[in-house]
């Protein structure tokens, strides 16, 4: 094979073969508006048509000479339709296959034979046959495939759609002519990749990158021509097993995204195991990502179109509904005993045994080992197990409808084939991620009462992710960045939050993940939840909300389970970890329970895994104790209701000494120790609102306790003084005893303050807890008794 020329002979070569070209068409003109001249128009075409023989150009440089070609050739051709009856196109037919050499003869040969199918009662069955096993005398990739292109395009408007049997030709006809044109494109188009110098390799990458179009022009033909069931049956069986048996990386690529770009989506829709299944044998090397998610974007966007998503107020119970079904088929997964007799599939307990009922069918016992018990890989197995059966799908419609495009099961057939495709590919795992957020989009756009589909993807993520938790495929930016997007998914597309979370895989796909990843999704939620200012009533919604707030409680960076890195902490908090802690403190005021109970249960879970902060539980423990003691007025309010209320307010008074306690030994720095007495002060105050009077002295004695041993600064002690006397002077159940001990006390710290002008103010502020006075905001007035020392 003569290779291109340089880029500037090329150049050159270029402009001699456009003046050829020029002078001769217009010598072509001149004989073929004169009559009788036609034999000398036809010498000028054959001459001018000699130029495409050139081995010298590359491929832009050639479509230009081809496109000055062209122009000339379809003036001959309109020439010669219109004047066929004087000179017959069957004999010119004939005539013009005595040219000397192969490129004029064929480009003459298929100008005069498209002129004649234009014509009635023309053999064009026979003429197709003829002009496509003559182009195969054309075996250079770049002439070839212009040829080829010529040809397709000159035939286009002439070829036969009807179901005629006879000469002229039918639709089964046309589609085998442009498959065979394919099929030979494209291995013209394959083997200009295998010739030349190795060094030349990528400059040959190039030339094909700029005739691909030319192949591909075929298959927009082919979807001009078809209906659904000619390309089931006809088109893309043909077309697959081309593309597959090529082996050419960048010929699979292109051709698999042409077959998805230019065929409806209704096509695809129907024939998805059929193109998957072709897929998973392409080149290893082929980037089957791309293909899988483009055409799974566009497949899921088709079934938004058709389908018809409910974004009403009513989504939310749709939501909760499947939730609580997924989480009962998970519970009663769990609870089946392990034996070695047939245990039902725990994923028919619901729709499938009403189906079968219905049908007055039996129910399949499953062998143990497809999904009984939980144990290894509990997530995976627990969502395997769940996922939903043939039979429960089979009456599932996209988004709920039962259109003929609807009833294809496009989650089902694309989960498995993307399993499939894992398998037979080895696809990396940076890969399968990606492929796992489309399918998750998919799921979560097109069924979004289907949890169990989310699910089943999650569990599938988690399996995959630990199996490559030592790969540094794993931790690259392209492998995270997906994790992190699919983790993202159910978040934004589920009315609550909670229904993401309460996913069985949710939380364990979570925990495999890198720190920085944990993080943000962590940040996330919790930006999520203060934003909407959502309320969290429930236990098991606030455990799968600590569960993913652990990364911001817990000091430094943790590594996630099955990662071989050890804890580090931070030496310090920067302003983001800061602000990370801001966000939990505010979220406890989203614990709002409907019943008390419950309310302190959260308050109690909160406090355990807050504590695992450290040093951290400086800033969450005291909203912590803001929100005891609302619950501790709550109980008071209900005490003529609840017979419990008593001991229900013990225990949260417990609870309250023990966090503060906890705060003020275990936390050392600066302000501590004052910020504990300000606590103390304050949930003594509550203590004795709601009568409890030796909770309430408890209080305030520790709150002295900490001020004799912790508070050193002589302005921080006379803010001490003023706190506890202001407090203590809100007190009105104390008994003459106990009030007396803790006045008493508070006069004398005051008294013994380093400056005298703070022994001063502090005596005179403790002076007027002898003598009280009502307080107007709490519904007091001067009849009101009140405790004086007279």
């Amino acid at each position: 094979m003569t290779t291109s020329a340089l880029p500037e002979d090329q150049a050159r070569l270029l402009e001699d073969a456009l003046v050829a070209v020029r002078q001769q068409t217009s010598l072509m003109r001149k004989c073929l508006d004169t009559p009788g001249k036609l034999m000398d128009a036809l010498k000028c075409c054959s001459t001018l048509v000699s130029e495409l023989r050139t081995s010298s150009l590359g491929p832009k440089q050639y479509y230009e000479l081809y496109m000055a070609v062209f122009d000339a050739l379809r003036y001959l051709s309109v020439h010669l339709r219109e004047s066929h009856p004087v000179n017959h196109l069957a004999d010119l037919y004939e005539l013009v296959q005595y040219a000397g050499n192969i490129i004029p003869r064929l480009y003459l040969m298929i100008t005069v034979g498209t002129a004649y199918m234009s014509i009635e009662d023309a053999p064009v069955k026979e003429l197709m046959k003829d002009m496509m096993d003559m182009s195969r005398g054309v075996q250079h990739p770049i002439r070839g495939l212009f040829l080829r292109y010529y040809l397709s395009g000159q035939v286009r408007d002439f070829l036969p759609t009807s179901d005629s049997e006879g000469p002229e030709g039918n639709l089964g006809d046309s589609i085998n002519f442009i498959l065979t044109n394919f099929v030979e494109m494209n291995k013209l188009w394959v083997r200009l990749q295998h010739q030349g110098h190795s060094r030349e390799r990528e400059q040959r990458i190039r030339e094909r990158k700029e005739l691909q179009l030319l192949v591909g022009s075929n298959i927009v033909r082919l979807s001009q021509l078809v209906d659904l069931e000619t390309y089931k049956t006809s088109i893309l069986g043909p077309l697959l097993e081309q593309v597959v048996q090529c082996r050419d990386v960048l010929a699979q690529e292109y051709l698999l995204e042409v077959i998805t770009q230019v065929f409806p989506d209704e096509f695809h829709l129907h024939t998805l195991d059929q193109f998957l299944g072709a897929v998973s044998r392409l080149n290893p090397h082929v980037n089957v990502k791309a293909i899988v998610i483009g055409l799974m974007d566009r497949l899921s966007e088709y079934a938004d179109r058709e389908g018809s998503k409910d974004k009403g107020p009513e989504q939310e119970k749709i939501e909760a509904d499947a939730l609580a079904s997924l989480l009962e088929k998970v519970q009663l997964l769990k609870d089946a005993p392990p034996s070695s007799e047939a245990v039902p599939k725990p994923s028919t307990i619901s729709q499938e045994d009403e189906h079968k009922q219905k049908h007055g069918e039996d129910d399949t016992p499953k062998p143990e080992g497809e999904g009984g018990t939980t144990t290894g890989d509990e997530a995976s197995t627990v969502a395997e197990s769940t996922a939903p059966s043939n039979a429960e799908t089979e009456t599932t419609a996209v988004n709920g409808q039962d259109s003929a495009g609807a009833n294809v099961q496009l989650y089902e057939v694309f989960f498995t084939q993307v399993k499939n495709l894992v398998e037979a590919q080895h696809l990396p795992i940076q890969d399968i991620i990606a492929l796992l957020v489309s399918l998750c989009n998919l799921a979560l756009n097109n069924y979004p009462d289907r949890l169990d589909y989310v699910d089943q993807i999650l569990a599938y993520a988690t399996q995959k992710t630990r199996e490559n938790i030592n790969n540094a495929d794993l931790h690259s930016p392209g492998a995270q960045q997906s994790l992190l997007a699919l983790l993202q998914a159910p978040l934004t597309r589920y009315v609550s939050i909670f229904t993401a979370l309460s996913l069985p895989t949710y939380v364990p796909l979570f925990q495999c993940q890198s720190y920085p990843t944990r993080r943000v999704v962590a940040g996330e939620i919790i930006r999520t939840l203060l934003k909407d200012q959502t309320k969290i009533t429930k236990t098991e919604q606030l455990e799968n909300v600590l569960e993913i707030m652990s990364v911001l409680v817990k000091e430094g960076s943790q590594a996630p389970q099955g990662y071989p890195v050890a804890s580090q902490r931070r030496p310090v908090e920067t302003d983001e970890t800061m602000e990370e802690q801001g966000w939990l403190a505010r979220m406890v005021h989203l614990l709002q329970a409907e019943h008390n109970d419950t309310q302190f249960k959260l308050l109690q879970m909160t406090r355990k895994a807050y504590g695992e902060g450290n040093d951290r539980i400086r800033t969450t423990t005291p909203p912590l104790i803001t929100a005891c003691i609302k619950l501790a007025r709550r109980l008071k309010a209900r005490e003529h209701y609840d017979d419990n209320w008593e001991t229900q307010s013990n225990a949260l008074y417990k609870f309250i000494h023990s966090a503060l306690s906890n705060l003020y030994t275990r936390v050392n720095g600066p302000g501590i120790a004052e910020l504990s007495l300000r606590l103390f002060c304050s949930a003594g105050q509550t203590a004795d609102m709601t009568g409890f009077e030796e909770v309430a002295y408890e209080f305030y004695a520790q709150a002295f306790t900490v001020y004799e041993e912790a508070v050193t600064d002589s302005k921080a002690q006379f803010q001490a003084v003023c706190v506890i006397a202001s407090s203590l002077h809100q007190t009105r159940n104390f008994g003459k005893e106990n009030y007396d001990t803790l006045i008493t006390k508070c006069a004398q710290h005051g008294s013994k303050l380093l400056r005298k002008p703070d022994q001063c103010r502090a005596v005179y502020l403790a002076s007027h807890l002898w003598w009280a006075t009502p307080i107007t905001s709490n519904g007091e007035s001067e009849e009101t008794e009140l405790y004086r020392d007279e």
